[in-house]
């Protein structure tokens, strides 16, 4: 027991004191130090620098060999005492190395020896051997730093704050801090871990000389691994600091990738990356770009977001230029990683496909490899974007021959198959690779993943058979990856958000009646899964847009207010810092259709409302609620459908001239569209205004030259000339029939004559003219709309299944009749009510046959 007199009592308590103050001030960061030595610093507040080390394989023993030299030379320094610290330096190197060897010991093992060490030093009041030196710190701070954990990196620091209080007797040195910061950018730890780093390294610069760029290099590749969207900058500011400051080393040419690297990771750093390359080249001598210079800056574009195709053509650039300079360079020789990466920027930007298979030509003249697994994987995912399905089947069969295809092979194919709607392809493929698990006894190279059962979902939700899919297909599927997952544990098989909103999709486009019931239900799954802390699966805006498609899709009677309730539930989420919920163009474009399809004034009224609250919003710097052509287009037909007469109709052409008229402006996002005029014609046409067919034709006017003068967007399809028809069916002029007839052979000429399919007739087009005959005062009106009949007939039973005569087709033509002075009218009528009666009849019974309502 050791006995202090009272005044080393006085000192003790002092120092006891202040040690507690320390470890308070550093709570915020540092795990608890262990119980033998509770010693700490404060953080540095002073200004934060910036920089990264390479963490690149090729100089991994480079760096082993330079540290063990170090680690000798601090030992030499300690001659005095070198013997027991050697031994216990020997001893934690070959306990560190062992399997079972724990850091934890080796700290704690120390820890006791520094304790035990300033125990002495109180009592006899002198400097004394030690059996430990700052290498046995650093070998345990770099033991803990290879654990490429945040904590790991915390305990490593913790003990480089020990080593602190060493000083002066023991004095960390560059590879103490090299050990922590390395640690720092192995961890994970993001901007957290970069911030410390850069904190460190002022420390370090504030106690030590440095002599090398090892521990800048290594807070760079702390923000090149951060994720954070400065990264780029903040290294850039350690670079330069390097260059211009006459106390610290010069970068070299590690420094000068690091910073590459961290530009690469930045939101569209690519620009910066490759000035930083041409610097390089501009520098020459040991400064000049290698492989991973080059490959970095490529890789750089590769994950650009805006302009892709530009991003492409500066990618195959770079590698142009490998190519170029190789011969005189072997070191810049590109591989097969760098055309890979080139590829993928081509993918992303959906070149064109002979280009990436140009690739293969290169890599196999300049590189003088063959493509791998990855690559070939990479160019079926172009295949995919590019919807080419066949090319993508055919480079799998390939692949399969040579055993290089894997799920994500398989995954890239179904893709191609979605994205062209062929869901029964799609399907056969997982059961193909379901196939290869099994036969490969359980071989998690041909385990579907999450990606996999999306890409089908993906392909049902497109296909064409969508309206009429079993749902418990859909129900199986999902089963099948919960299932999956819960069995094998495997990350790649978590169900997510994604998933869902394809379910979701696929139930807004099906004609399923339990599609409502199934979606409610499927939302309270999701919302299970959230308060259970799955994080993975969490309703979204676009989710929540999917539902109220699909109650307004099928018909549910308050699908508006439940529109409503469904918005009010998102943005009250999103205020309460959901940032998942934030309101999206789809979600404000589902809530307005919902009012659309209500046709009624309410309807058209809350539409309006909702317009002007986006319109608002955006004002106020909601960049979400910013209005679109989809929104406009919803409230014009609300309004077209709101049974409000000319009010309406005018209302409706009110809200085009004002789209038209921002665009002007310069707002690319609100560009009137060929559905936009299509809903202001139906609005006239349901105004039962006597100005309607003159107002329906302007507006024809109006979209023919906006074509011709070169938007695609304006181009009159069938839809626009059917609804004119319907004017003139429903305006009951005299000329109305002649007018409507006139339309129709403008659409049977640009069909049959140009062979413009846009404008190919069907049945509503005949039946309406048909009809506007039947009120028609012309004497030839019967004789017309036999006429057109019998076009009708020859066209139907020459294949055209779209206009096929039905019972309003008869009862239209029966009514024209009926008008008819005509001899043959009364056997004319007479057949034509034979004939509807029979198609009654046949109705009623294929009703009864499928189970309908009699």
């Amino acid at each position: 027991m050791i006995i202090f007199q009272p005044k080393q009592r006085v000192l003790f308590l002092f120092g006891a004191l202040l040690i507690l103050g320390i470890i308070a001030s550093t709570e915020a960061f540092f795990l608890p130090l262990p119980k033998a030595v509770r010693l700490g610093t404060s953080f540095s507040q002073a200004s934060v620098y910036p920089l990264q080390q390479h963490d690149d394989h090729r100089y991994a023993g480079r760096r082993k060999k330079t540290t063990m030299k170090r680690h000798s030379n601090s030992h030499s320094s300690q001659r005095p005492y070198a013997t027991e610290a050697a031994k216990f330096n020997q001893w934690l190197t070959k306990h560190l190395r062992e399997e079972r060897g724990s850091v934890k010991e080796a700290e704690n093992e120390l820890l006791l020896r520094v304790q035990k060490h300033q125990q002495l030093l109180q009592k006899e009041k002198r400097e004394g051997p030690k059996d430990f030196d700052t290498v046995s710190f650093n070998l345990i701070m770099n033991a803990w730093g290879q654990q490429r954990s945040l904590n790991g990196a915390r305990n490593a620091d913790n003990l480089l704050q020990v080593l602190l209080q060493q000083t002066p007797v023991l004095k960390p040195d560059s590879y103490s801090y090299s050990a922590v910061l390395n640690g720092y950018a192995k961890c994970g730890g993001k901007a957290l871990a970069a911030k410390r780093a850069e904190e460190l390294l002022y420390q370090m610069e504030k106690t030590i000389r440095v002599t090398t760029d090892i521990c800048h290099n290594a807070v760079i590749n702390c923000w090149s691994v951060s994720g954070d969207p400065d990264a780029g900058r903040r290294a850039q500011r350690w670079l330069t600091y390097l260059e211009e400051s006459k106390d610290t080393p010069k970068p070299t040419k590690i420094t000068y990738n690091n910073c590459i690297k961290a530009w690469a990771r930045s939101p569209n750093g690519a620009s910066n990356a490759q000035q930083l390359l041409q610097k390089m080249e501009d520098l020459g001598g040991e400064f000049l770009p290698d492989k991973i210079s080059y490959s970095t800056c490529i890789d750089a574009y590769c994950k650009c977001t805006d302009d892709l195709s530009v991003a492409a053509e500066k990618a195959e650039q770079l590698l142009t230029q490998m190519e170029e300079k190789a011969p005189m360079n072997e070191a810049i020789r590109p591989d097969v990683v760098a055309y890979t990466s080139v590829l993928y920027a081509f993918a992303k930007a959906g070149t064109h496909t002979n280009e990436a298979m140009r690739l293969i030509d290169r890599m196999k003249k300049h590189a003088d490899e063959q493509p791998n697994t990855t690559f070939l994987n990479t160019l079926l995912h172009l295949f995919a974007k590019t919807h080419k399905p066949e090319p993508a089947e055919t480079l799998l069969r390939s692949m399969k021959k040579s055993d290089m295809a894997d799920k994500i092979s398989y995954t890239a194919v179904i893709s191609a198959n979605a994205n062209v709607g062929n869901a029964t392809r799609a399907k056969e493929l997982l059961s193909e690779l379901w196939s290869q698990y099994e036969s490969s006894e359980g071989n998690a190279r041909f385990l579907p993943t999450t990606k996999t059962y999306a890409s089908v979902l993906h392909a049902i939700a497109k296909s064409k058979g969508c309206k009429s899919i079993d749902l418990n297909e859909v129900d199986n599927l999902l089963n099948q990856l919960i299932t999956l997952h819960q069995e094998t544990g495997s990350p790649e098989l978590q169900p997510n958000t994604v998933v869902y909103s394809l379910i979701f999709l696929i139930l807004s486009n099906s004609r399923d009646p339990s599609a409502p019931e199934r979606a409610e239900k499927l939302m309270a799954l999701m919302k299970e899964e959230q308060e259970r802390g799955n994080d993975h699966v969490r309703p979204d805006a676009t989710t929540y847009a999917y539902l109220i498609n699909t109650y307004t899709k099928s018909r549910v009677h308050n699908s508006a207010q439940m529109a409503r309730k469904l918005l009010k539930e998102v943005e009250a989420g999103f205020e309460k810092g959901y940032d998942e919920l934030r309101p999206t163009k789809l979600l404000y474009s589902a809530v307005l259709q919902a009012h659309a399809k209500s046709a009624s004034s309410e309807g058209a009224e809350f539409a309006e409302r909702l317009l002007q609250r986006t319109k608002d919003l955006y004002r106020q710097g909601k960049l979400y609620a910013k209005p679109t052509t989809l929104y406009y287009n919803a409230v014009i037909d609300a309004h077209s459908r709101s049974k409000r007469g000319l009010d309406a109709a005018k209302r409706a052409e009110e809200l085009l001239d004002e789209l038209e008229q921002r665009h002007r402006a310069g707002d690319s996002e609100l560009a009137p569209t060929t559905r936009s005029y299509n809903a202001v014609i139906l609005a006239w046409k349901n105004s039962n205004s006597k100005i309607a067919p003159r107002r329906a034709e302007a507006l024809l006017k109006r979209m023919n030259e906006k074509y011709s003068s070169g938007d695609q967007t304006c181009r009159p399809d069938r839809v626009t000339i059917n609804t004119i028809i319907g004017v003139w069916a429903k305006s009951r002029a005299p000329d109305a029939a002649e007018r409507a007839e006139m339309f129709l052979k403008f659409m049977e000429n640009l069909y049959l004559t140009v062979g413009d399919s846009s404008f190919k007739p069907d049945s509503y087009s005949y039946n309406t003219v048909i009809d506007a005959y039947s009120s028609s005062p012309l004497p030839t009106a019967a004789d017309r709309a036999e006429a057109l009949y019998t076009r009708m007939m020859e066209r139907y039973q020459a294949g055209d299944k779209e206009i096929k005569p039905d019972i309003i087709t008869l009862t239209a033509l029966r009514r024209a009749w009926k008008r008819s002075d005509s001899s043959e009218a009364h056997e004319k009528i007479r057949h034509l009510s034979q004939h509807i009666e029979k198609k009654r009849k046949r109705s009623t019974a294929n009703k009864r046959k499928n189970g309908g309502p009699r």
